[in-house]
């Protein structure tokens, strides 16, 4: 699963379950950033980057993340990677109920 979330019109993160489950991600992302606040949250039932730990990445960033998916450092980009303009988010009520509750306890 993949959870997107949008701070602000320029500022949005992608989360995923790897080696902590995305909402730890996301508590993680909000202690070390501290955005102010969240505009809204969608996920996706697509398989998170599986390789390298990734905690989170920018939505601009993560094509390259997935152009990267399975690959060593000194190994070319994989041929036949996943899209990610072909992943279907959908808003997701009670992720953006759970994002907010995290968000809560930073803005007190």
């Amino acid at each position: 699963m993949i959870v997107r979330v949008t701070f602000s019109e320029d500022h949005v993160m992608l989360f995923g379950d790897s080696y902590k489950p995305w909402r730890i991600q996301l508590d993680e992302y909000m202690w070390s950033f501290k955005p102010e606040k969240v505009l809204n949250v969608e996920s996706s039932h697509s398989k998170w980057v599986g390789w390298g730990g990734l905690k989170w990445c920018p939505d601009s960033k993560f094509q390259h993340q997935l152009n990267r998916e399975g690959c060593q450092d000194n190994d070319p980009d994989n041929p036949k990677p996943r899209q990610y303009h072909k992943m279907n988010f959908k808003y997701d009520p009670k992720k953006h109920a759970k994002a907010l509750e995290i968000l809560s306890g930073y803005l007190k």
